[in-house]
């Protein structure tokens, strides 16, 4: 079994990788840890700077949260993808053809609770495997 769970960091997706871990141990699934980090909107060699450090900090997050998995039994595959992340996850989802792919909802208050991050329901409509989200 392999399980894609998309981490951008963020509470949420932290709880969502945690209860993924606990729900799912049984099985001893090949868990595929998938950050996307997003390009900069325009070309200022400020926000390229912005971007490069962003996507170094992913990336040692991304190494870090890989071994804190592998050292719970887990076998760890560690994506970075570069891009919108509505293109990004499908695109992993088929190259790596995994059985769940696990989102968080985006943290929001009011009314937005009651409603998906646009990503997430993206990713509902567009992947060709059972999507979990989870909602803290």
């Amino acid at each position: 079994m392999k399980i894609m769970v998309c981490h951008d960091g963020s509470e949420s997706a932290q709880f969502a990788l945690e209860k993924t871990l606990e729900l799912f141990r049984r099985e001893k699934p090949e868990i595929i840890l998938l950050t996307v980090v997003e390009e900069p909107l325009d070309a200022s060699m400020e926000n390229e700077d912005i971007f490069l450090r962003y996507r170094q900090e992913r990336h040692d997050f991304l190494i870090k949260t890989s071994n804190e998995v592998a050292d719970k039994g887990f076998e760890v595959d560690a994506i970075l993808a570069v891009g919108d992340p509505r293109r990004m996850i499908p695109e992993a989802v088929e190259n790596k053809s995994p059985d769940v792919l696990v989102v968080a909802r985006r943290g929001a208050g009011g009314m937005a609770k009651m409603l998906l991050g646009s990503v997430s329901a993206y990713l509902l409509r567009h992947v060709q495997c059972p999507v979990l989200v989870f909602h803290k």
